[in-house]
């Protein structure tokens, strides 16, 4: 009984936590998302073969959290845009609305993730390694 409070309690600080440091950004995320999506949803871009890929959605507050973060803490990146979508990602909001992105992650832990928006198109956004790599993970772990 004692492990599941401890347990409990660790789970709350870490979810208030992770919420807390998703509405306080200090990214150059030109459009930083202040409340959590219910549902994001990764689907696998048929085009790209570079390597294997597999739908993924997140519903978890916790996991949903990790990937806002990631979006959250990307930079911009300037110049022309010549990239492959791994993944189209879909954030269904509260009201149901979606935003959607374009996804390539790949599967190098030494690499930053790119993320685009579809709003802007000709815009890219850079998610740093240590983020891109908890998003891996969380790939990882609903794929394996």
């Amino acid at each position: 009984m004692k492990k599941v409070r401890i347990l409990s309690a660790l789970f709350a600080v870490l979810l208030a936590g992770l919420l807390t440091g998703c509405n306080h950004s200090n990214s150059t995320n030109s459009d930083p998302i202040e409340a959590l999506p219910s549902l994001i949803s990764l689907t696998c871009n048929s085009n790209f073969t570079i390597e294997a890929c597999e739908d993924v959605e997140f519903e978890d507050p916790v996991e949903i959290g990790i990937v806002i973060e990631a979006i959250n803490k990307a930079e911009r990146i300037s110049g022309s845009l010549d990239y492959s979508v791994e993944y189209n990602m879909d954030l269904t909001n509260a009201d149901d609305s979606i935003t959607k992105y374009d996804l390539s992650i790949g599967k190098d832990s030494k690499q930053s993730a790119l993320l685009v928006s579809h709003e802007e198109t000709h815009v890219g956004y850079s998610i740093p390694i240590e983020n891109s790599n908890q998003v891996r993970k969380l790939i990882q772990s609903h794929t394996d």
